[in-house]
């Protein structure tokens, strides 16, 4: 829905994602929507140095959020959460909820 505005379904789905789940790796990022992950990497950091995320680190985990600090982050959050609630639920139950425990052996997707 963004694509045209943001230039990459890429960072389109990884903004989407941190607004629902901040604190996020660029490896579960890429797991859960089949991204490569050198894409979401590199989107991941231009996003980073133009100011718009965060980053920590958390062992040896590096972790991205919406950074408190930018200038345009309520209007940035507002335009995600419009795009966010214009998904279908099976949408968002499959690509944005993260998952709480392992999934049981043998138990269908």
């Amino acid at each position: 829905m963004l694509e045209a505005l943001l230039e990459s379904p890429v960072k389109e789905k990884l903004l989407l994602y941190l607004l629902v789940n901040e604190g996020s790796y660029p490896n579960e990022i890429a797991r859960n929507f089949s991204f490569n992950l050198n894409a979401v990497q590199y989107q991941l950091k231009k996003l980073e140095e133009a100011g718009v995320l965060y980053s920590r680190l958390r062992g040896r985990v590096r972790l991205y959020g919406l950074d408190p600090r930018y200038p345009f982050r309520k209007e940035l959050q507002a335009l995600l959460q419009k795009a966010f609630d214009f998904l279908s639920d099976a949408e968002k139950d499959k690509s944005f909820v993260r998952r709480r425990r392992p999934r049981l052996p043998g138990k269908p997707l």
